[in-house]
């Protein structure tokens, strides 16, 4: 919850609700809002004591007095959990008279938790928060929410998706949750639809959001051609509009065709090694579909595609990663393997061409001699395809060059040796 919140710009604050020690495990100064939190710093006697109130409504007075944040989050501990604190009381007290959100988050770390859970939990509650500030939502025809998509590195890609939505007569309302700040959460009961990458992720917002009048429409992860086009009918099949959104994105989509074309004769049939499970971040994007968004792109490149699943090595996780891919409908050949040191012989084995894993396995990638692109670095819709595929052509350019360049000095080296009957002549006899 910390990590998240930290990255979220907005006029807001966080307690952390316990000892100070607690505070260290916190990344302070790593995010826009590292500034907004603040800690109870409980002693080991109010602790024992349970002498725990007072401490937290000093501290949330104090802020909510001189900082005037448009909401706070209290994060309780696992101190707090295991003497059954009872904090959401004082939140809701000091709320109710100060008029200012006050949410208490039973954040310990003595129960067990997805992250796909966590996600959810957070923003889930974040849009609660429009009800709660006493801002009812205003319907704004034609709008819509874009919830999981990726960040949006390039501006020609927020340009790409504005004239497509544009030429249509729609607007964004917000793109949640990576372009958005606390005032978005605040609004995104205005949308006319939300749609979602990915819905299995985010059971407790999209309640929200439906109980809020919105229809909930599932896209996939727009990376590569064939999910950017499967997004843009869905919007367009919700408002009736796809024939403009499609003239309008007419040359972005061709140029992304021919791209792709282009890439496929010079690449098709190539090996790719796809890692799942292989990072704790809590990115909406890295999640969607268990980590299959991005997969797309190397099958309509032409890759032949085999994944690696971090993970526990028994037959009986096995048998469940199985069973989840194909829910997914992926029947991809799969292994397992327990951590990225196990790697670097599993890769060579495999012979792969390209790996695309999380970036901290790179050195794993070059123990197997296989260039390594760092997961979730691919960029989204017909701009970003095309981007995608012009870097993924370098790299392999690169490796090519590099292993003729390797291959050619070998030849002259054996040419060399067989001249003074050295070892190239042992091995011919």
């Amino acid at each position: 919850m910390g990590s998240l919140l930290i990255d979220m710009p907005g006029n807001f604050a966080v307690v952390l609700h316990g000892e100070a020690d607690c505070a260290n495990s916190f990344r302070h100064t790593q995010g826009p809002s590292g500034t907004q939190f603040y800690t109870t710093r409980l002693t080991q006697v109010q602790f024992a004591s349970g002498q725990t109130a007072q401490p937290l409504r000093r501290c949330l007075e104090l802020l909510i007095r001189e900082k005037a944040p448009d909401a706070v989050f209290v994060l309780g501990n696992c101190l707090m959990e295991m003497i059954h604190d009872d904090f959401e009381t004082v939140a809701a007290e000091v709320s109710r008279r100060t008029g200012t959100p006050v949410v208490a988050l039973r954040t310990h770390g003595l129960e067990a938790g997805s992250q796909a859970q966590m996600v959810d939990w957070l923003y889930s509650t974040l849009a609660s928060l429009q009800a709660a500030s006493g801002t009812p939502a205003g319907k704004k025809a034609k709008s819509l929410n874009l919830i999981g998509l990726p960040r949006f590195h390039n501006d020609d890609i927020r340009l790409e998706l504005e004239k497509g939505l544009a030429a249509a007569g729609l607007a964004v309302n917000g793109r949640y949750p990576f372009d958005t700040a606390l005032k978005d959460w605040l609004t995104i009961g205005d949308a006319e639809a939300s749609f979602v990458v990915d819905r299995s992720l985010f059971p407790k917002l999209i309640a929200k959001l439906e109980a809020l009048g919105q229809d909930c429409v599932e896209i996939p992860l727009p990376i590569g051609l064939g999910p950017t086009q499967d997004l843009l009918k869905a919007v367009g099949g919700k408002f009736s509009c796809g024939a403009a959104i499609e003239k309008a994105l007419a040359g972005d989509a061709a140029r992304a065709r021919r791209r792709l074309k282009s890439f496929r004769s010079r690449f098709g049939g190539l090996r790719a090694a796809v890692g799942l499970r292989m990072v704790n971040n809590y990115m909406a994007d890295q999640l969607a579909y268990d980590g299959l968004g991005d997969l797309p792109l190397f099958l309509e490149a032409g890759f032949e595609v085999a994944l690696f699943i971090q993970g526990p090595p028994e037959e009986k996780a096995r048998e469940h990663f199985r069973r989840r891919l194909e829910s997914l409908g992926c029947r991809l050949p799969f292994t397992v393997f327990p951590d990225p040191f196990d790697l670097p012989p599993l890769l060579k084995a495999g012979e792969f061409d390209v790996a695309y894993l999380a970036g901290h396995a790179r050195g794993e990638a070059r123990r197997a001699g296989v260039p390594l692109i760092p997961g979730r670095s691919l960029e989204p819709f017909y701009a970003g395809a095309v981007r995608n595929l012009d870097y993924l052509e370098q790299v392999l350019d690169e490796i090519h060059q590099k292993r003729s360049a390797a291959a050619l000095s070998g030849e002259r080296r054996t040419a060399g040796a067989s001249e003074d009957g050295g070892p190239s002549a042992a091995v011919e006899e």
